[in-house]
């Protein structure tokens, strides 16, 4: 049994494709887990809860043979990743935020927006979905990215769940290591609302990317090293 692991947890509409840069530049174990349904339709997780997708993360994690887990989150697996990580909580050695949602204790990924987007997004859900327009994708998720990169975060995106956007996530902060790394160029969870989650997640680590919302994509080498680095001071 190797001593720690990483687990990586991607955002919504993604799959666990988009660690597939990271491959071969971790120096310990990783394991990128998916959401549910990932290329099942746009219906397939109409009717989830926002437990479906802690309790299917977390099936994924028992199989990581390790005494020790590091949690990296992106986006709105920040959410999941806070409950995965509680459930886990005696295993765990690190908790690594990529421009992560971090609501405080007992709230959702929408109390996390600033007003009045708290209001509007969870309406426009209701009526139009959660599948953004190609053209959104494009410009807030792949501002940065390559064309080829673009297409594949545009035709492999999985509509999810309203709920995992509105309901409560029961999770405290995690009593570990932490750290933050701060997307300057993202257009999706912008700057400011990234410093808004750095005061919830009270890191002793803020680091810094000059990139978009996908960094794992457009910034693999910068971010590995990140991560190698905390993984082996933790």
């Amino acid at each position: 049994m190797d001593s720690k692991g990483i687990i990586f947890i991607h955002g919504a509409g993604l799959g666990n494709f988009v660690w597939n840069g990271m491959k071969g530049k971790m120096d310990i174990p990783a394991m990128a887990v998916d959401f549910p349904n990932r290329k099942k339709g746009a219906k397939a997780n109409l009717h989830l809860h926002f437990k479906t997708y802690v309790d299917m993360i977390s099936r994924h994690v028992e199989k990581l043979n390790v005494e020790k887990l590091i949690f990296v989150v992106h986006s709105i697996g920040g959410c999941v990743g806070l409950k995965v990580a509680d459930i886990f909580k005696d295993k765990l050695a690190g908790f690594v935020g990529i421009s992560a949602a971090i609501p405080k204790n007992g709230n959702s990924f929408i109390s996390c927006l600033p007003f009045p987007k708290n209001i509007i997004v969870p309406l426009m859900m209701k009526f139009a979905g959660t599948r953004p327009s190609r053209k959104i994708i494009e410009e807030q998720l792949c501002n940065d990215l390559t064309p080829e990169q673009r297409k594949m975060v545009v035709t492999t995106f999985t509509p999810e769940s309203m709920a995992l956007y509105i309901e409560k996530c029961e999770a405290r902060i995690p009593e570990t290591n932490r750290m933050y790394i701060k997307l300057t160029d993202d257009k999706t969870l912008s700057p400011a609302m990234q410093e808004k989650m750095i005061q919830n997640l009270k890191p002793q680590q803020i680091a810094t990317i000059q990139s978009g919302h996908l960094a794992m994509l457009s910034h693999p080498e910068e971010l590995a090293r990140l991560l190698n680095e905390f993984s082996k001071e933790v």
